[in-house]
């Protein structure tokens, strides 16, 4: 990402509210992956070190997934209770969401809502609705925490890249591109990394593991779940679901889907992949991947609270699984069959005249 200065004036904005030493609030998703981990704890070191007086508190939903048990400071990262706990209070100046619109932070949507200022930083192409009073947002960003590095760049806000900084941002990148797998993984991407590496924080423990490890559970959740794995649309379209039941009789918990999307992805002549998730409340969380040919990041925000990129997004349903996986079905259905259509449309009309005089 090579467009630091076009945050100057977003960035401008933000030095002048926190001098006015505010409280500040640092949330994400509800179920916080390594770019939101990564994010806020990289933001936070940010603000510490520019403006020491500010009161700075990462809060999210519900507590770190066990992946990230071995990233550095992750003990900071707290929930209601343990704030409360703590003898603080909910009550902030300013709000920051990281990584995903402030729809998708539960409990802490209120919270952020009575701030007087609500900043909004992120990278995904399509998220839902919100009246932010200072947004930083770049899609062209392989990750939130590639733009906080942007910002780091900037006075005054220039951070050194010590150990600790350097792995928060690494985390965000190796989450959001799978290891360095997926097609987002651009040139500038895999220099950033090396920059990154440079570093000296252990990028194997730090990095790659917490994406890649899995618990029993986990792996016996995996392979359920791609032995039920159905095909549609001539093999197309690959989906499967994980149902409560699954996470009890295994005695996993929701992390432990994390990746079997992307394993569902990995089949030859699949064009979109989808895993159906039910939630607590009967509702279904749905995560998607595409090769491209389909926009699921459009497809998600059709759905109704969803968004993300052309090729990886996810939504929430009121529906069960089983009509959700009906609905979405139906749409990439039609959605295939439009690509196939404007594809196989001839150039010319049959007996139209080439420019040289031929017929065909």
């Amino acid at each position: 990402m090579r467009d630091s200065f076009r945050f100057r004036q977003e960035v401008g904005e933000l030095v002048t509210i926190l001098r006015g030493k505010p409280r500040v609030l640092i949330t994400a998703p509800a179920v916080a992956d390594g770019d939101s981990v990564g994010s806020q704890l990289a933001l936070e070191h940010m603000f510490h070190r520019v403006f020491p007086d500010v009161e700075v508190r990462i809060v999210n939903d519900e507590p770190p997934a066990e992946r990230y048990r071995t990233v550095t400071g992750i003990e900071r990262l707290l929930t209601p209770e343990t704030l409360a706990e703590r003898g603080e209070t909910l009550t902030f100046d300013v709000g920051i969401a990281v990584d995903g619109g402030i729809d998708r932070a539960g409990r802490l949507f209120e919270v952020f809502d009575r701030c007087k200022h609500r900043i909004f930083i992120d990278h995904h192409a399509i998220s839902c609705p919100y009246p932010y009073s200072l947004s930083i947002v770049s899609p062209q960003a392989t990750s939130a925490t590639e733009i906080i590095y942007a910002i780091s760049r900037l006075a005054p806000f220039r951070t050194p890249l010590v150990p600790r900084f350097a792995e928060w941002l690494y985390l965000g990148l190796v989450c959001d591109t799978a290891v360095f797998r997926n097609p987002n993984t651009t040139p500038e991407v895999l220099e950033l990394a090396a920059t990154l590496r440079r570093s000296g924080f252990d990028a194997i423990r730090h990095g790659h593991d917490v994406m890649t490890e899995r618990s029993v559970a986990g792996l016996r959740l995996l392979a359920d779940t791609v032995t039920r794995a159905q095909f549609e649309c001539g093999g197309r379209v690959v989906w499967s679901t994980v149902m409560q039941a699954q996470l009890d009789r295994f005695g996993g918990c929701p992390d432990d889907r994390e990746g079997i999307v992307d394993a569902l992805m990995t089949t030859r002549g699949v064009e979109v992949a989808a895993l159906l998730f039910e939630l607590p409340d009967g509702g279904t969380k749905v995560s998607m991947r595409s090769r491209g040919l389909i926009d699921v990041a459009a497809l998600a925000e059709s759905l109704g609270s969803g968004g993300g990129h052309r090729k990886a997004a996810g939504a929430e349903m009121s529906l069960r699984p089983s009509d959700a996986a009906g609905m979405i079905l139906r749409k990439l259905e039609d959605e295939l069959a439009a690509e196939d259509a404007a594809s196989q449309r001839p150039l010319r009309r049959e007996g139209e005249a080439l420019p040289c005089g031929l017929t065909f």
